[in-house]
């Protein structure tokens, strides 16, 4: 390295010390002329002694300029060295400065991201409060509503089931009023009824319409080989209005069996049996004596 800072300082040297240079050529030049012309006039020993004189003071001159030039040249050297050491110290400043500012940048940018993050967690932690806040209030709002459409559901419900409850004490107080009605429709009836039939019996028109009963089954009787003379049979007929047959069958009867089967027999081919002429007299369930002449 020192060569190679020597090659480029050389010409440096060389520049800066040119004049001196040339001066001492030029010394030399004359003086090696002076002894040139000495030597027709001036004896030929003292002659050689000049010129090594001169010789050796060119020397001394020569290895004082160069140590001077090696000097200069350790000089410049190192002066570049330490401008080199100066530049690098600089440049590592420099870097330094740099990459601290670029660590201050960095820092910045991180607390900037930093605080970037925090602002957008608590944006985010707020929106999420109001969301909840809204959501909460929406929820209250519904049951609200939920427990008003409850509300107002039982209420109705209340008012349907008073209506139903006073519907239905109408329809029951209607009811035992049209049974009261009923009753006493169906007690005057009965009661009209039975001072008709009480009427009718005491007019004689029941024993005929018996009688009427009694000579038809008689007429349809067949009178068995084992029926007993003075047979007497109490009969139970089933008839409907119009006076068909329905059921029949003896009580209490003096015959046999094959007697009364001929009885309830004699009854069942005379439906239908005759009508009375007051329809107060007609008995669903009629009961008469059966006694056949001899």
């Amino acid at each position: 390295m020192t060569g190679s800072m020597n090659t480029h300082l050389r010409p440096a040297f060389l520049t800066t010390y040119r004049a001196p240079l040339v001066l001492s050529a030029l010394a030399h030049a004359v003086l090696l002329g002076l002894l040139s012309t000495s030597l027709i006039v001036i004896p030929r020993q003292p002659m050689p002694q000049l010129a090594i004189e001169a010789v050796v003071v060119d020397e001394g001159m020569l290895r004082r300029m160069a140590e001077a030039e090696q000097q200069q040249v350790e000089a410049v050297a190192r002066q570049a060295r330490e401008e080199q050491q100066r530049r690098a110290a600089e440049q590592r400043r420099i870097e330094e400065a740099v990459a601290q500012r670029q660590r201050e940048a960095q820092q910045q940018r991180e607390a900037a991201a930093r605080e970037q993050a925090a602002a957008e967690t608590q944006r985010r932690a707020e929106a999420d409060r109001q969301r909840q806040q809204a959501e909460a209030e929406r929820q209250r709002q519904a049951e609200a509503a939920a427990a008003e459409q409850r509300k107002r559901e039982a209420e109705a419900q209340a008012r349907r089931e008073q209506e139903q409850r006073e519907a239905a004490e109408r329809a029951r107080a209607e009811v035992a009023r049209q049974g009261q009605a009923r009753r006493e429709a169906e007690l005057a009836a009965a009661m009209a009824a039975e001072e008709a039939l009480f009427s009718a019996r005491q007019s004689g028109e029941l024993d005929r319409y018996v009688a009427l009963i009694q000579q038809r089954v008689q007429r349809n009787w067949v009178r068995p080989p084992s029926a007993v003379s003075g047979l007497v049979c109490e009969v139970v007929v089933v008839q409907l209005p119009n006076g068909d047959v329905i059921d029949v069958r003896t009580e209490k009867c003096n015959g046999d069996d094959v007697a009364r089967r001929s009885v309830e027999n004699a009854v069942r081919r005379s439906s239908p049996l005759p009508l009375p002429d007051n329809r107060a007299l007609f008995e669903r369930n009629l009961r008469f004596t059966f006694r056949p002449q001899e």
